[in-house]
Order: structure tokens, then sequence, then C-alpha cells
């Protein structure tokens, strides 16, 4: 009995001390910081804070303490804590300039509840995105108006159709003297004046190319043309695939967003596509044309619609329906920006589902590519990147949702790696690779993350609104908290580079975006092509596009995060495989519908083995969003530059991005005027290159790296 007293007594005794606080004297460490050390295309909102290990006294952060500071200039900025995530976090009082680098330094005068100091300090330095706006300069010129806030996005579509030999200029800006440096203008919807007019005029007499948006009524006398005084509004066009712009395009009326103004064309004005009042039912007006104009070999070309509002409104869905909840389920989705049939507010679905399996904003961008070519023949060739590595024309990008299965990631994740080719390379999109986004509380361990993260795959937090749609404020602290408790579970992953949010909640026009792109999460997958009652088992391009490209604001401005849309979804009620054989098969085959195609699983169906099958029959890669984020960035920061052109022999410097590797390829027309392309060198050295024929167009396809290239247009056909 006193044996047992005198345990009892002891485990109670063991009990008191084990309740009395115990002075803590390890010091705080810092975990994490944003933006990234040495990130680069930061985003000048960027929420930039320090997250440490363990709980800070918050009267020990202060702005001396925490600062920011530019080519030695100290940013104006306030410093906070954060309790619930342990974070130091400092706020400018103005966003951060564009393509500046900037240095954080957080010293060592903090300190935690027990009065430890932070062991070490923080120093790292990350630099801003540069304008978007903006090429690298070349042959092409953007004119685009404040007034008309879209016309800043024919930046975007010239990137994303591989041509970055371009600038951008605000409307105010042109003169004669500027205008002569330039073989191409590429001219948004705008008002201009009769100087302005006269000035374009003379150019395009002297031997410009003038390609002009919706335009001003006074270029009509330009460009060949006579107002009817009349639009027409969300039509569609048919382009004709027997003029040279229309080679290799489909040959099915598309749908176009927006006012398209009718014209009819003097004799010697081609038109290239003509208005249709709906899908069946032709109008006596042209949507493109060309025409030649002056001794000197100028043309001119105009869209009678804007070819850039159009783009957004096909890709982004309809403005006046954001925020609205349409098709009858009870969270707002981005499917709810394209659904017409609203109970009591019936219209057609916003993209005609009838075309749904044409990518129709990819179509008319490549229109605008094949229509630029045609009108630069004869002059300096222009150089411009494929979309994919290695000259793919399709790519998968496999991306799951993890609600909290004890092993769906791993199993999914080891499946691709024995399906991977013997012997492939990471670095090539030879392996197979996949993205999870993952509860804070599933079964895959931080052990198991870090290490299949090493091996090439993503794991990222998938964001939970409780399938609520939030004001911009609230979305920003659910993101910022549940990536802080992702990180606290998972140390040592790369920052999280893309989202997509679970029941795909999307409050309004792109607010989510933009909360996005301040945590640096940088490509979207929330266009979700669903529901099964409204597609109707129909493969389609919900958005009209199977390219990465940036989202734009309202007001015209462009937001640093790719929207991507997920195209094959397991729970959208399409016939599988069928379905992503067909999305494939049209990518590869002569239709050309190129893409990278997000996918959706939620290791509940065999879905993930279904698209590792067919995309492995097809030799298409099976890639992580991240992977296909490195990509997208390293492609748009090449740059094919310095063009010369001497009639025979054209010359140029490329620059390949390191995150392209070796996968990047260029492309040249193969004829100029009567001349026909006879070799490429680089620093020297013969170029290997094959003739292929993309969307009607016959280029010479080459690998690129940094270096000088030589071209000689050696061969003539005269």
């Amino acid at each position: 009995m006193a044996k047992g007293l005198i345990l009892i007594g002891a485990a109670i005794f063991a009990a008191i001390i084990a309740a009395i606080p115990s002075k803590n004297h390890t010091p705080p460490a810092i975990s994490w910081v944003a933006p990234p050390a040495d990130g680069s295309a930061v985003d000048p909102d960027a929420a930039i804070f320090a997250t440490f290990g363990e709980g800070v006294d918050p009267a020990s952060v202060r702005i001396s303490l925490f600062r920011l500071s530019a080519a030695n200039e100290l940013v104006k900025a306030n410093a906070l804590y954060d309790e619930q995530t342990r974070s130091a976090k400092l706020v400018p009082a103005a966003p951060l300039a564009r393509g500046t680098k900037y240095d954080a330094t957080i010293a060592a005068a903090a300190r935690d509840m027990a009065g430890n100091a932070v062991a070490l300090g923080r120093r790292w330095s990350f630099t801003t995105q540069r304008d978007l706006e903006h090429g690298f300069g070349g042959p092409i010129l953007i004119v685009s108006s404040n007034e008309q806030p879209f016309s800043k996005y024919y930046s975007e579509i010239l990137r994303a159709e591989g041509i970055g030999s371009f600038e951008s200029v605000e409307l105010s800006q042109i003169s004669d003297k500027l205008l002569s440096r330039f073989n191409l203008v590429i001219l948004g919807e705008m008002s201009l004046s009769d100087t302005q007019v006269a000035m374009l005029s003379r150019w395009v007499q002297r031997g410009g190319d003038l390609i002009s948006m919706r335009p001003d009524k006074r270029l009509a006398t330009l460009l060949g043309l006579e107002d009817r005084n009349a639009s027409l509004n969300k039509g569609y066009l048919l382009i004709d695939t027997a003029t040279s712009p229309g080679r290799g395009l489909t040959g099915e009326t598309i749908q176009y967003h927006g006012a398209a103004d009718l014209y009819t064309r003097k004799e010697d004005t081609t038109e290239i596509a003509r208005l249709y009042s709906d899908p069946s039912s032709t109008t006596p007006h042209p949507a493109v044309t060309l025409r030649a104009t002056g001794k000197a070999g100028g043309k001119a070309a105009a869209f009678t619609y804007d070819l850039a509002r159009s783009i957004i409104y096909t890709r982004q869905g309809n403005p006046a329906w954001a925020g609205d909840e349409r098709d009858g389920n009870s969270v707002i989705r981005t499917n709810d920006l394209f659904f017409g049939a609203k109970q009591g507010d019936k219209h057609s679905d916003w993209n005609d589902f009838e075309r749904i399996a044409i990518p129709m904003a990819d179509e008319q961008q490549r229109l605008l590519v094949n229509l630029m070519y045609f009108m630069l023949d004869g002059k300096a060739p222009l150089p411009r990147l494929w979309y994919f590595p290695k000259g793919h024309k399709a790519a998968l990008v496999m991306a799951g949702d993890d609600h909290g299965t004890r092993r769906g990631t791993k199993s999914s994740f080891d499946r691709l790696i024995d399906n991977s080719p013997e012997g492939c390379s990471l670095a090539d999109w030879e392996c197979y690779r996949a993205t999870s986004w993952i509860y804070a509380n599933s079964g895959l361990s931080a052990e198991d993350a870090r290490t299949y993260a090493a091996q090439g795959f993503d794991i990222g937090v998938h964001v939970d609104t409780g399938c609520r749609n939030v004001a911009l404020s609230e979305f920003s602290e659910i993101l910022g908290r549940q990536l802080h408790d992702f990180r606290a579970k998972y140390q040592g992953l790369p920052a999280q580079a893309g989202s997509r949010t679970h029941c795909v909640a999307w409050s309004d026009w792109a607010s989510t975006a933009k909360v996005e792109a301040r945590y640096g999460i940088r490509m979207d997958l929330n266009y979700y092509y669903w529901p099964p009652t409204w597609i109707k088992g129909r493969p389609g391009f919900m958005t009209g596009s199977g390219l990465p490209m940036r989202f734009a604001d309202l007001d015209g401005s462009l937001i640093d995060v790719y929207q991507l849309p997920t195209h094959l979804v397991n729970e959208s009620g399409m016939s599988f495989p069928s379905a992503i054989e067909v999305r494939l098969d049209r990518a590869l085959g002569p239709e050309g519908y190129y893409g990278a195609f997000g996918t959706h699983y939620d290791f509940t169906d065999e879905f993930d083995r279904q698209l590792t099958v067919a995309a492995k029959a097809r030799g298409v890669p099976l890639v992580s969003v991240r992977q296909l984020l490195d990509w997208t960035d390293g492609r748009n920061n090449s740059h094919l530059g310095q063009i010369a052109w001497t009639g025979t022999t054209l010359t140029f410097n490329a620059f390949a991005d390191p995150r392209t590797g070796k996968m990047l390829r260029g492309m040249l027309p193969t004829r100029t005027g009567s001349r026909e392309i006879s070799g490429i060198t680089r620093d020297g050295a013969p170029v290997d290159y094959k003739t292929e024929t993309i969307k009607g167009v016959a280029y010479a396809v080459f690998p690129v790296e940094s270096g000088t290239y030589v071209v000689s247009y050696g061969r003539s056909d005269t």
C-alpha cells in the first residue's frame, strides 16, 4: 500500500511539474520569407513578410527592425506583426516600382515571449516584374491608348504567339521619326486626330504596314473601306481560307465579342474574313481586310472589331455576369461567366457551344499572326518562338486536388514514376510529373513531400474558402493563413506556383487572380469545364483557348497570373478516355488545336491513369503546373532581337532563358519575297532545321540557344 501511495504521489508531482511553464531557451528562427529570396518577376503589390518558427513578442517588431530598400534608398513602409501566423509583415505606403531590385532586412532585435533574441537577422533580395506592356524591341510597334485600356493587351497576344520583337508606346508618343523605325504597326482601338491620321497615312505610303483594330472612321480611306454607319455586336466571322492569311485556320464561323463596325470594301481591298450575324447568316460586310497602297510596298489592314477585347472576353467571360450566380449551383464559379440560361434571365451562352470544339480565341490570334507574316513578306523575316518545349504540340498538365486522402497523392505520384520512360530527363519534360494541391491534414507526410519535390513533383495547399464566395480582402486573409499553415507542416518545399480553389469559388471578374499574384501564385486553374448538365458530354474549349495567357483586369491592366483552364475534368460527365483522346488528337492532327491542357482529378477514380495512358500512347508530355509556369516564364523572357536585314541575309541575337534548357524552338518563314531560306548558323556553326507548315505558313523550325544567328535567303526562284 505504501509503495502504491509513493507511486501515486510521484505521478501527481510529475503532473504538477509538467504543468509549470518552463523557460524557453530556444531562439526564434525565420522559417519562411516572401517574396522568396532572389525571386524575379515579383508583383509590385506582393505580400512582404517573414514568418518565425515560434511566437514573437509583437512589441519587438518595429519599422526600424524590418526594412525595405532599393538602391540604398529606404522605402516608406509600416511593419506589423500577425500573431496568428507568427509573421512580421511590411506594408509599403505605395506599390513598388516595376523592374526594380529590392533588399529586405530584418535586424536581430525581435524577441520571442521568453525574451530570446532572434539568433540571426535575415537579408534577402527580390526583383519586381518589369512593365508587362513592353517587349524587347524590334520591327513591330504596338500603339495603345489610355482611353481604350484593352489596347495594351496586344503585347500579351504577341508574347503568347512567340513574338517578342516589339515595342509599345502610347498614342501621344507617335511621330514621323518614331514610325520610321518600324516595319509594322498594330494600332489598337482608339480615336485619332486628323494629324495622327495623316501621319499614319504618310508612313504607309512610304512602305509601312499598318493593322488597325476597330479603326477610327477617319482611316477608312487609307484602308479602302466605306463606312455604313452601323455596327454588329457579338457576331461571327468566317475566315476565307483561300487567302494566304487564312490558310490553315478553321473554315467554320467563329464568334467574336464586342462591336464590329459595318463597312463595304472598295475594289482594291481584299476581304480576309467576313462578318456573319449568326453562325449561318452572312452579311455583305468584312470582318478583316487588307489593302496595298502606294508605290513603296505599304499595306493597310483592318479588323472591324477590337481583337484584344474579343480575346479577353472569350477567355474570361462576360464582365456583366461577374459575381452573378447563373447556373443554379450555390457557389459562383468561373463557368457562371459563360452560362446563359439563368432562371429568369435567359441568354445564349457567352461562348457558342456549337463551336466549343474550336479554340476560337486562339484561331483569331493566329489569323493576326498569319496576316502579319503575309504583310511582311519581302521585308525582314520575323523570327518567333514555338509554344512548347522541343516542338511539342500538346501537353497534359496533371493537377490533382487531394481532399485529405490517406495515400491518394503518394499512389498517383508513384504510378507516374513507374510509367516514366527509363532513363528519362526531368529537365527535358521526358519524365511524367504532376501537381497535387492538398489539405494540411493530408496523409502525405512532410518527409515524403520533400522527397517527391526533389524528384520534380509539385505540391501546394488546396485553398478552401468553405465553398463560399468571399470579397478580395477576406480571400487574401484566407490564402495567407492557409499558406502559412501548409508551410508550417510541409517545411522545405518550394514556394507555391499555382492554385485551384476548392469548389472552384470565383467571386467576381479577377479578384482571385490579383490576390494570387500578391502571394506569388502565378498560374490559375480555376476556369473549370463543368457542370455535366451544361457541357453535355462535348469536349471543348470553354475559354476558346489552349494557351496559358495572363489575366486582364477591366481597367485593361495585365495581372501577372496565367490563366490555364482546367479542360479535362473527371466529374464533367464526358465519356473518358475518348474525350481525352479527342482533345489530344485535335492538337496533334490537321486541326492544329495546340495547347497545354489543364486536368482535374481527386484520387477517387481512374482518371489520372486514363490521362497517362492516352498521353503515353501519343508521346505527349505529362507535366506539373510548376513545370509549365517555369517554361512559360522562360519562353516569354527569351527573345530574338537586334534584327538586321540586307535583302538576302537576316541576322539576329538570341537570348534563351535558362529555364527553357535546350528545349526552345525558333521559327522563320521559309520564304520572303522570291527568296527561299538556304542555311542557318549560330556563332558561325551550322544549325540544323526542318521545314513545317504551321497554320498555313511554311516555317523553318530550329533549336534556339543564346548566340548570334545568321540566316541566308540565298536561293531565288526568279
